[in-house]
């Protein structure tokens, strides 16, 4: 191929140039990694047009969002002294959901915060008198049938994602504290949206483990095989083709999903064969040929044979674009963008990275 042969002649006669524009393209594009998003809500996966997310929108319009965060008030069964609060409906405790909802609505964060004291204009001043006020059935939806246990529903006023849940939250835990506090009661921040944050940071820490994991084990079995210096070359365009995926996905706004969390080792299992190939077939012309002729010949026979072998690749997860549901889109969209950038680094950079160590050396 022309193309291969004219990208074999920069790489001999340009090889730092190719190098250099390579490592500004890899640091370029690594100022988008923090602007990748993850995506946890399974809802928002789901094609739009289908009558039950419809109607869920419905719903939210006219009665609110239905993914509220939970505070959850609980007695301590285990010590009971008479200080001690045993009855959720306690005059304290309400006073206590009063304190920290009025101090809530104050924040730009919450939209609002509902809880049992909301539902008298006046609080009892004596459990007795409180017992009998809240048996009715509009009150059951705060406390549990031996009222050991009551919930306040926070609204937030915007959009419940990762990143504004886990603010909300924050905010959350801080008024707590500022609330008063009585013996015998535990209170827990919780409900859906709290465990679709604590998931996603879950996913990003197995993630980031996951990928430093696979990048120490391949980088290793290619220095056992290659060597110390062309088992590193062979890496370092595979670690590039992975920055460069990640970059594309938060400047092009792609975000990370449970599908999609583990990306970097995907990649990295999957690209690595590329530039292996390219890198062995460079070592073994040079049994008999000098660098620039070895590259030549590389690039043109095994570049193509890689290239013909991982557009096949690239196809079959770019099929998966077709999908109803978005983050099996997502999926198919980043492995085939993955595949794509790091096959390219290979190809590209590979080359140059091993004549100018061969030029180096000599």
């Amino acid at each position: 191929m022309d193309i291969l042969r004219g990208l074999a002649k920069i790489q001999s006669e340009r090889n730092v140039a190719l190098v250099a524009v390579s490592l500004l393209v890899t640091a370029g594009l690594a100022t988008g990694i923090p602007n990748i998003q993850l995506q946890t809500d399974f809802q928002a996966s789901l094609p739009q047009d289908l009558d039950p997310i419809q109607a869920e929108d419905r719903v939210e319009a006219n009665f609110g969002s239905t993914d509220a965060i939970i505070v959850l008030f609980e007695t301590d069964s285990s010590v009971q002294e008479d200080s001690y609060v045993t009855d959720v409906r306690d005059p304290r405790l309400l006073r206590t959901q009063q304190f920290l909802a009025e101090e809530l609505e104050r924040e730009e964060q919450v939209a609002s915060a509902q809880s049992a004291a909301a539902l008298v204009q006046q609080l009892p001043n004596t459990t007795q008198s409180s017992r009998s006020v809240f048996e009715n059935r509009q009150s059951s939806q705060f406390f549990n049938r031996d009222f050991t246990a009551s919930l306040m529903f926070v609204e937030l006023s915007s959009d419940t994602t990762e990143d504004n849940i886990v603010e909300t939250t924050r905010v959350i835990e801080q008024n707590l504290e500022q609330s008063p506090q009585y013996p015998g009661v535990d209170t827990t921040v919780s409900g859906l949206p709290v465990v679709r944050a604590d998931l996603g940071q879950i996913l990003v820490s197995d993630s980031a483990t996951t990928t430093a994991v696979a990048s120490v084990l391949i980088l290793g079995l290619l220095t056992v095989v290659r060597g110390r210096v062309y088992g590193p070359i062979t890496f370092v365009p595979l670690a590039m083709g992975l920055i460069w995926t990640l970059g594309a996905l938060g400047w092009l706004g792609i975000p990370l999903t449970i599908a999609t969390i583990a990306l970097g080792s995907l990649i990295l299992g999957l690209g690595v064969e590329y530039g292996s190939f390219m890198t062995e077939r460079i070592v073994e012309e040079l049994e008999n040929h000098d660098i620039d002729e070895a590259v030549a010949t590389s690039v043109s026979s095994t570049g193509k044979a890689i290239i013909g072998s991982s557009t096949t690749t690239i196809v079959g997860f770019a099929a998966l674009i077709l999908a109803s549901i978005s983050f099996i889109r997502n999926l198919g969209l980043t492995l085939a963008l993955g595949i794509a950038l790091t096959l390219t680094a290979a190809v590209a950079v590979t080359p140059a990275l091993i004549v100018t160590y061969e030029r180096w050396k000599s």
